[in-house]
């Protein structure tokens, strides 16, 4: 009987139908059935689920729920999104966990995250009566709509900075609110503020933060096809791929990808038991194709993703298929290849027990041995249970048992006590507080897979982000940085953009061809109107593969983001880009 529910529940995975029940929790009317995504990582960043006594190395577009923990190596940072596009970016040896995911029955989102190690940087945007919080050292920092702000824990200090908006900061002692500018240092052994000053000079993990922002912003604004409002990794679709008419089909995106490319071909399996086998994409951009919307294929363009209503996020949505010792599946959706049936099979030991899905764990299977199953019909190891690999002795971190049984419990010293004027009481009887005295360590690139030397180039060619939205919002041309991986081709990996472009004497939008409008079918439909963008006319994917373009067009070499340093990369960036939309689909406004 067991088993029998364990099929129903995982058919209705299969079926991609939205699995979050609104829980009755204990006589408070909330759902803790939240999902969460994490967005960025950098070197090691490890997760632990509620309950569990093992971390995991994570993946990007791990989703996280309430109760999980996250923490990072030296070198490493992450970055978590919230469903309205909220971020919780964590620098090198921090901590986090999430206390409360929850959601109200008025809609409203409950948000209460704990601090205990390291620093962070928090961009909230409340809406509808959401609730954000966060606990650090016993001191509570609540926004007061919508702010950015950081938080700083080292040994007994507490540093807080507000970037925009106000933030109240209550000791169990006393409470104060904290406006832009403005700086607050606690003694968290007594509870007592040291001082509240303004000041703030950004370091490099500050200016992290601010590119990040606006390659944020700037790529949501300049998408012609989205929601009505800021959500999670939709803005990752400008940075990672292109938006085309498909005629026969409408509207959709397909992805900067290598040729033989398919939907849900790199990443993992895992299991939660919310939703059951849950793909973790660890594609950089592999979060909002792979939740929502459906796959499409066409001998003409290949593989591309489809919006649709974007109902309620989904684990997966594949239709899955059997065979002696091994486990398949396929995208389930509008245009998949029926055919193909089985698009991608590995050992079944691989999804069993966790492993992660790539070109060489694939195995050819032979048609007569496939058959089409509700879901895998094998339990799931503890393995495939951990949202991530198992850490290993991989480097210690805040909070992190390893099998080597290291762990770091604070972070490394990067402020000095010195004396100052006006410190008050508290402050008076140590004759000290808390200031900056170098940089906090940063990632080494805005986008996941950039070329640093690239990225450093393009920002360094242009006046930085600021310069770029005073052209933005005059109506002048500003395109948010993309990344394009060498090898580049698009429309789903399918054809090969020198294969698009040759014969066509064509220009070359983000990685896609142009042709001139007196090659445009009488099939195109698209009128192109990207926001900020002086260039207009008729915009359609041929049925070679390229992308035709007719009207004035210009080049950009503009980027997004700018003023921080790193190393290390090794794929090709571009500034270029085009946007496609039609009537009543034109991209949202304000974005931050």
């Amino acid at each position: 009987m067991a088993f029998r529910r364990f099929r129903f529940v995982t058919f209705l995975i299969a079926a991609g139908m939205w699995l979050v029940p609104v829980a009755h929790a204990a006589q408070q009317g909330l759902s803790h059935v939240r999902v969460v995504r994490l967005s960025y990582i950098q070197g090691t960043v490890a997760v632990k689920r509620p309950g569990a006594t093992e971390w995991a190395k994570a993946l990007v577009n791990t989703p996280i729920q309430e109760g999980f923990e996250l923490s990072t190596s030296a070198n490493s940072y992450a970055e978590v999104q919230f469903e309205n596009g909220s971020t919780a970016r964590v620098g090198e040896l921090s901590k986090l966990q999430f206390s409360q995911l929850a959601l109200a029955a008025d809609g409203s989102k409950l948000n209460h995250l704990t601090l205990s190690d390291g620093y962070a940087t928090f961009h909230f945007m409340p809406e509808r009566g959401d609730d954000y919080s966060v606990v650090v050292a016993g001191t509570t920092l609540t926004p007061r709509g919508k702010s950015e702000f950081r938080s700083d824990l080292e040994a007994d200090h507490l540093r807080v900075e507000v970037f925009n908006g106000s933030v109240d900061v209550a000791t169990p002692s006393k409470s104060v609110r904290l406006g832009k500018d403005k700086i607050l240092d606690v003694n968290v052994q007594t509870n007592e503020a040291l001082n509240t000053h303004g000041g703030i000079e950004k370091d490099d993990w500050d200016k992290w933060v601010e590119a990040r922002d606006a390659q944020s912003t700037l790529s949501y604004r300049d998408q012609a096809y989205g929601p009505k409002r800021p959500f999670y990794g939709w803005d990752d679709l400008g940075a990672y791929g292109d938006w085309g008419f498909f005629p026969g089909y409408g509207y959709g995106w397909s992805p900067y990808t290598s040729l033989g490319w398919s939907p849900y071909s790199a990443g993992m399996w895992n299991w939660y038991p919310s939703f059951g086998w849950t793909w973790i994409s660890g594609e950089p951009w592999g979060w909002v194709p792979f939740h929502y919307g459906s796959w499409a294929f066409d001998a003409s363009f290949g593989w591309f993703w489809m919006p649709g209503a974007m109902g309620m996020w989904s684990p997966a949505m594949v239709s899955w298929y059997q065979g002696p010792g091994w486990i398949g599946w396929a995208p389930a959706g509008v245009g998949a290849v029926s055919a193909c049936n089985c698009l991608t099979a590995v050992p079944t030991g691989v999804i069993q027990n966790g492993g992660t899905v790539g070109r060489g764990d694939v195995i050819r299977v032979k048609p007569g041995e496939i058959r089409a199953v509700s879901a895998p019909s094998f339990l799931p190891s503890q393995s495939a249970m951990l949202s991530g690999t198992p850490l290993g002795s991989h480097p210690v971190m805040p909070g992190v048992v390893t099998a080597a049984g290291g762990q770091v419990a604070t972070t490394g010293t990067v402020r000095t006590s010195v004396s100052g004027p006006n410190v008050g009481t508290a402050a008076t009887a140590r004759g000290t507080f808390a200031t900056r005295v170098q940089s906090r360590p940063a990632p080494a690139t805005v986008l996941m897979g950039n070329s640093v030397a690239a990225e450093r180039s393009a920002m360094s060619s242009n006046r930085g982000f600021m310069g770029r939205a005073g052209r933005f919002f005059s109506g002048s041309e500003a395109q948010p940085l993309q990344i394009q991986r060498s090898g580049n081709t698009t429309l789903g990996g399918h054809t090969p953009v020198a294969e698009a472009e040759r014969g066509m004497g064509a220009r070359t939008f983000g990685g896609a061809s142009g042709v001139s409008r007196g090659q445009v079918s009488n099939r195109s439909m698209g009128r192109q109107t990207s926001p900020g963008s002086a260039r207009s006319g008729p915009v359609m994917l041929s049925h070679g593969g390229g992308r035709s373009s007719g009207g004035s067009s210009s080049m950009s070499s503009h980027s997004g983001g700018g003023g921080f340093s790193g190393g290390g990369g090794g794929v090709r960036s571009t500034a270029t880009s085009t946007s496609t939309s039609s009537a009543g689909h034109a991209s949202s406004g304000t974005h931050r």
